[in-house]
């Protein structure tokens, strides 16, 4: 087990050794295409000659970690990768004893349940976790023999195999989206096509938000539509449902009276800038966290304004442009009118529409069978590390 360097910024080349930093690890997969900073050869082969990364390495991020996603910095180093150095944020294992441990076994240890709660309680930091080897250390590992730890190794790399096919397939289906619409109506902030842009108050019949009171929940009433229950796939609501009474919904419902079709937009808070069509046919309250847009059908559609929202670079040019705010970043209303998008003739956006509505329903489809995978996937780790499945194997 080995830390970082803690290489200066005095010593970064564009030229030399490659530097591995906590950003090149994600979804288990090592992706150096995007380093440009490297140690010279004379320093990486010399003074730090022993952070030099080597086949077969596992390698870990470990500083702003989210602990619950911490199963997706986790990779190993292949003859590829190399020549590499760690830098900051780093950490990588090799085995003390090649006949104890397996370094594939002990990949999936990382992932377990077991882990985590010892990660959480020694882990420092509050904007962003760390933890170094010296949390390591004070780790438990339970492991068999090592026979039965490549044996458990090889049935969880099947199951993590379909996993990653899923994932595959759902991220086959976001490109799918962006090719369409940059092939439809091309780049959304330059507008080379050269479409007309308006202002979003004047393609919406209303733009107001949801009510500034907490109506006090209830276990069964109308459904009280939050933040958290708008993502960039849509609706979310019965996740995590939560209700008004009559009495408090009618009070908001005078206000922003949400209908079928209508956009739903986060303007403050840690989501700002998701938006989702509503999809509910029947009466919803709204928090005020959340916008609501009434469109002029005849000129804008719900789920072309809906992915326009959602583009990264137009989400990162609105946020950069109209986001106020000091300790609560927020939009506010009239900034939100105030937004310029292209408006490509409504036949065309109709067209977009359709066919994204199609692409959606397979996406989801891939996201259902990506959650079954992952839960088996989880199902047989957790068996793996309580012995379950290593009485399988022994049957």
């Amino acid at each position: 087990m080995s830390p970082n360097t803690g290489v200066r910024k005095w010593q970064f080349y564009e030229e030399g050794v490659k530097l591995l930093n906590v950003g090149n690890i994600n979804k288990g997969k090592l992706n150096l295409s995007a380093t440009k900073i490297h140690l010279s050869e004379e320093e990486a082969y010399g003074k730090y000659s022993h952070f030099l990364v080597d086949d077969g390495d596992l390698l870990i991020a470990c500083s702003g970690i989210v602990v619950s996603n911490f199963h997706h910095k986790i990779t190993f180093a292949r003859k590829e990768h190399l020549p590499l150095c760690m830098n900051t944020s780093t950490m990588r294992f090799k085995p003390l004893k090649e006949n104890e441990i397996d370094l594939n076994y002990f990949r999936c240890f990382l992932q377990t349940n077991y882990f985590v709660s010892q990660l959480r309680k020694l882990i420092t930091g509050s904007a962003q976790l760390n933890f170094g080897p010296s949390h390591i250390k004070k780790m438990f590992v339970c492991y068999p023999p090592l026979e039965e730890q490549k044996k458990i190794a090889e049935i969880l790399d099947v199951a993590d195999s379909i996993r990653q096919k899923d994932q595959q397939l759902v991220e086959h289906y976001d490109r799918l989206s962006q090719s369409l619409f940059l092939d439809m109506f091309g780049d959304p902030v330059t507008n080379p096509l050269k479409w007309n842009e308006e202002l979003l108050d004047e393609l919406c019949i209303k733009i107001t938000d949801g009510t500034h009171h907490s109506p006090g929940l209830c276990e069964i009433g109308f459904p009280y539509v939050t933040a958290k229950h708008v993502k960039k796939n849509g609706l979310r609501f019965f996740d995590k449902p939560t209700y008004v009474a009559k009495s408090n919904h009618d009070e908001i419902y005078k206000r922003c009276a949400p209908e079928f079709g209508d956009i739903l937009y986060i303007k403050d808070g840690a989501t700002t800038g998701i938006a989702c069509v509503n999809t509910f046919t029947e009466a919803i309250s709204l928090l005020s966290s959340l916008a609501l847009l009434k469109l002029n059908n005849d000129k804008v559609n719900n789920y072309f304004l809906c992915y326009w929202l959602n583009h990264n670079e137009i989400k990162n040019k609105l946020i950069h442009q109209y986001m106020s705010g000091a300790a609560i970043k927020r939009f506010t209303l009239n900034k939100i009118k105030s937004f310029k998008l292209i408006v490509p003739p409504i036949e065309l956006q109709m067209m977009f529409s359709e066919r994204i509505i199609e692409i959606e329903k397979q996406k989801e489809l891939a996201q259902q069978s990506l959650k079954k995978s992952d839960e088996l996937f989880n199902s047989l780790l957790q068996k793996a590390f309580k012995g379950e499945l290593t009485a399988k194997i022994n049957e």
